[in-house]
């Protein structure tokens, strides 16, 4: 996709939440640098299972991306930087805050060298918290968030099993990033962006946070059912597990009429939503009852026929070699290695949405970005030689 085409965005980030920022503004269309530390790079390029030496995780969210290797702390390196962002629309970074102003690239010093040019802070705790200087990532937030506390079955804190608020912060920044060149389309004006794993954490809590102002209440862990609706929970079949959703009247009413128990319809324990979330173990052995006597193909018929929400319980592997998921792939290239990676989330009409395939080598686009702000191959050796650059 072209969407962003003639945008340039500076990246600076590292691990996740950023990555997955600049990957999306990528997909649709972006130039975005990745700005990495000479020898080592971006974290995340040690982390996981590697082809050809590259960790498959930078291989999926900085694919598309070109790399130059830069010493920030450097005098040099830090002149390079604000040569590019002179013709930057976007400069992205996710350091600890209080590094960009040690860096002397804070939000004052950038506009001053282009008013145009747009600023997207990632943080854990916000720029502006007591707590700010530590570092953040996606479980110590998820512990300290009550997610933790929330999730899972025991009475033993649970981690959800992805890092789902680092790709959730991820889509706030790019969202941010947008609304902001929409702006600077009408005011001509760029915009400073900040957002956080804790913004993005409440952002998710739904009712939790007016429920507890107002009634002092605390979530505590539901397993798999669901605190506002029931039945809705996940079921054992002859062959597997089902989750079912049937909360609503009308849902409720198909599911007991797929399972051939329609006077539970009007049983005075069930006949109500808010009476069925009370009674929820009950109504939750019923049906598992009758799921256990069936195996996943004849319930999911049964369910489909009479409109009842469902999800068979596979393994991720499992759902990877399904139609529905081929048709979210695309390929990836790791030095001249083909890998199949998820496609761009976001389709639009009339657009292809392949993404951008190759994964960068650290420091491989050193040589042309550096031409293209007037280093002779001289000066490019000298960066070199002084390491700052690869």
């Amino acid at each position: 996709m072209e969407l962003l085409k003639g945008i340039k965005v500076i990246d600076l980030t590292r691990f996740v939440a950023g990555p997955h920022c600049a990957l999306v503004l990528s997909d649709l269309g972006a130039e975005v640098i990745k700005i990495e530390k000479p020898n080592k790079g971006d974290d995340l390029r040690i982390i996981g299972p590697k082809i050809n030496n590259i960790s498959l995780w930078a291989a999926v969210l900085n694919r598309g991306k070109k790399s130059l290797s830069l010493n920030l702390k450097s005098k040099e390196g830090r002149l390079i930087l604000l040569k590019l962002l002179k013709t930057a629309d976007v400069i992205l970074e996710n350091f600890r805050p209080g590094v960009m102003e040690k860096l002397k690239l804070d939000w004052q010093t950038v506009r001053r060298i282009n008013k145009k040019i747009i600023m997207a802070r990632i943080s854990g705790y916000g720029q502006n918290d007591s707590v700010t200087s530590r570092q953040a990532f996606d479980a110590t937030v998820q512990a300290e968030t009550g997610y933790m506390h929330i999730s899972g079955h025991d009475k033993k804190p649970t981690m959800i099993g992805t890092v789902f608020l680092d790709y959730t912060t991820g889509l706030n920044t790019a969202i941010g990033i947008l609304a902001a060149i929409h702006s600077r389309n009408k005011s001509g004006k760029g915009s400073l962006i900040e957002t956080s794993l804790v913004s993005s954490a409440l952002s998710l809590s739904m009712g939790a946070v007016p429920d507890f102002f107002l009634n002092k209440k605390d979530f505590g862990k539901v397993g798999n059912s669901d605190r506002f609706s029931s039945p809705s929970n996940t079921y054992k079949a002859k062959n597997g597990y089902i989750h079912i959703m049937a909360g609503s009247d009308d849902r409720f009413k198909g599911l007991v009429n797929a399972m051939n128990k329609k006077n539970l319809f009007t049983n005075k324990l069930f006949n109500t939503p808010q009476k069925r979330i009370k009674n929820q173990k009950k109504i939750d052995k019923i049906v598992n009852e009758w799921t256990k006597k069936n195996n996943l193909k004849l319930i999911a018929k049964i369910l489909s026929k009479n409109n009842v929400p469902w999800g068979e319980v596979k393994k991720f592997s499992d759902f990877l070699k399904t139609k529905t998921a081929k048709n979210f792939f695309t390929n990836g290239s790791v030095k001249n290695k083909n890998i199949i990676v998820p496609k761009c989330a976001i389709n639009i009409a009339g657009k292809k949405n392949k993404g951008k395939s190759v994964v960068p080598e650290l420091g491989q686009d050193n040589y042309k970005i550096l031409k293209s702000l007037g280093y002779s191959k001289k000066n490019i050796n000298e960066l070199k030689k002084n390491f700052i650059i690869d």
